[in-house]
């Protein structure tokens, strides 16, 4: 009779789960949220960007591995999404045109062998065939879709003289682009994972001007939504996404706000990549961060707020560019911050055909050039966090902090000798702190943390009332949490390895511009959360 019982309740659990992840579609926005439209919690997107827009006009990697492994590996990669590029001729041009006379054109036939090896089925295929194969596949996993309109003619994106960047381009005629799109969201209106589409991607181009972007994203974002009222539109900027500032003084005014997301891209050199080596790094990152949040993180603040979301972002997961190194643990602390939307550039590392190489690398991918294993072996361990839902507007569940370090994407534990330790963010200490000169508490504890001097570890006391126990971030980034020793000097919370200590303050001085030293491994955020 208890097992029965117990297996009542266990039926009872699945059938609730399986109900709530039934409901989990279509999607909504509130506020600068994007949410489950049933249920109103949030969906956090966490996605990776699957190359189908170039020359060969086939989704990458079906010369490595059948359709179904490659699929497999974004849930298995803690990726929830999937951001699908096309080209508009591919739908508009070439959608009854055979993959397999394509790949002859580009006679490169040790790729078609591989692809024919690995999925002898696609060669016969039409190209809209073989897009819809890619989409079945990832509905069937479970896998949510955003379709990216990446460029009108198949190519390697993006620069701002090739024609297809902005309307009225020789290569972005709007009738066929508003055509191609119309075709897109009737196309899959059925696929119940294809929850978004984007109007365009990274417009740019001497052509580019705000009047036209109103008029042109007005009618794009229109017949999206007219085609496929389920949807989810993202819109871009201007200047290859990266500038939404005209929208201070003139909103978009859509009829169907619940359902507009916008996108921004940002990388090391979207502006100037030598910086990194030549100004101090605090000084560089929060220049970064002060210019995002004006170009276009104001969007999610102030009375109408509305959900942006970073659809391309990434480094060269070799870990051999130091300016991608240290962008990314600057803008992982933004992305972390505020609990971002995302998509990273590119999931897959390899290419069929790139501006003229076969068998093109891939070095901003997640995936080896084999489609088999992480680039970066500790990329789970720096995303973990950020693949993970931190904020949601729905719970009712009280707020305390994450102790979390951008750099190496640790969190804070506490082990069997109760020394403060680094650790994955799966399972983490929780805090608590009320702001700058407040003492760091744990939660549901009388302990707090208190430094005991320069490169030692802070500990866990009951003394909160101290010198010692009072924390305040400094520095131009707000990054460094400090606090000041017996003598009065300022220390910082530093990385050890697997451990925590105080150190002295690496370049903290906002007028030292002198100071060269890589100051990121003092990087520390009190994170809110309520999940």
């Amino acid at each position: 009779m208890k097992m029965l019982g117990k297996l009542s309740l266990l039926l009872l659990f699945l059938a609730t789960l399986f109900t709530s992840y039934c409901n989990a579609l279509p999607l909504s926005t509130h506020k600068r949220w994007i949410i489950d439209e049933a249920t109103g919690k949030r969906v956090k997107l966490t996605c990776a960007h699957w190359v189908a827009h170039v020359k060969p006009m086939l989704a990458e990697g079906l010369d490595k591995l059948p359709l179904n492994d490659i699929v497999k590996q974004f849930p298995k990669r803690g990726f929830n999404c999937v951001r699908l590029s096309y080209a508009t001729y591919m739908f508009t041009r070439y959608a009854n045109v055979s993959v397999a006379e394509t790949f002859r054109g580009l006679d490169i036939p040790q790729t078609v062998a591989a692809i024919e090896k690995h999925n002898p089925w696609v060669m016969n295929m039409t190209h809209l065939q073989a897009y819809e194969a890619v989409v079945d596949a990832l509905d069937k996993q479970g896998v949510m879709m955003l379709i990216d309109n990446h460029v009108s003619m198949p190519k390697w994106c993006c620069d701002r003289q090739d024609q297809n960047g902005f309307f009225n381009d020789r290569h972005f005629q709007p009738r066929e682009w508003l055509q191609g799109l119309a075709f897109v969201a009737h196309h899959f209106k059925a696929k119940r994972h294809v929850v978004a589409m984007d109007l365009r991607n990274e417009l740019r181009g001497s052509r580019e001007s705000s009047k036209d972007w109103y008029k042109y994203v007005r009618q794009g974002a229109r017949t999206i939504h007219q085609h496929n009222p389920k949807l989810l539109v993202v819109i871009s900027g201007l200047n290859f996404d990266k500038d939404f500032t005209f929208l201070k003084n003139k909103p978009l005014h859509l009829n169907f706000t619940n359902k507009i997301v916008y996108e921004a891209h940002l990388y090391s050199f979207t502006d100037d990549q030598g910086r990194w080596s030549m100004q101090p790094v605090n000084r560089v990152c929060a220049s970064i961060l002060d210019s995002a949040q004006n170009q276009w993180g104001f969007l999610m603040d102030g009375s109408n707020p509305a959900p942006m979301f970073v659809s391309e972002f990434g480094y060269d997961m070799t870990g051999g560019n130091d300016a991608d190194n240290k962008f990314m643990a600057c803008f992982k602390s933004y992305l972390a911050a505020v609990d971002m939307d995302w998509s990273l550039w590119s999931f897959g590392g390899s290419y069929y055909y790139r501006q003229g190489n076969v068998g093109a690398d891939e070095s901003y991918a997640v995936l080896n050039h084999d489609w088999t294993d992480y680039r970066d072996p500790n990329f789970s361990h720096k995303f973990q966090l950020l693949q993970t839902l931190v904020q949601d507007p729905a719970s009712k569940l009280s707020k305390s902090r994450i102790l979390f370090h951008p750099l190496s994407g640790n969190c804070t534990h506490v082990n069997s000798n109760k020394e403060l330790v680094f650790g994955d963010c799966k399972s983490h200490v929780r805090w608590s702190s009320e702001g700058d000169g407040a003492p760091i508490r744990m939660m549901d504890s009388p302990l707090c943390l208190k430094a005991t001097g320069d490169g030692l570890p802070p500990t866990l006391s009951k003394d909160c009332v101290s010198p010692q126990s009072s924390w305040r971030f400094v520095s131009v980034t707000g990054l460094h949490l400090a606090t000041k020793d017996k003598n009065g000097d300022l220390l910082c919370l530093d990385a050890d390895s697997s451990k925590l200590v105080t150190r002295k303050c690496i370049c903290v001085d906002d007028d030292d511009s002198a100071c060269l030293d890589n100051p990121q491994s003092q990087w520390f955020q009190l994170l809110t959360t309520n999940v």
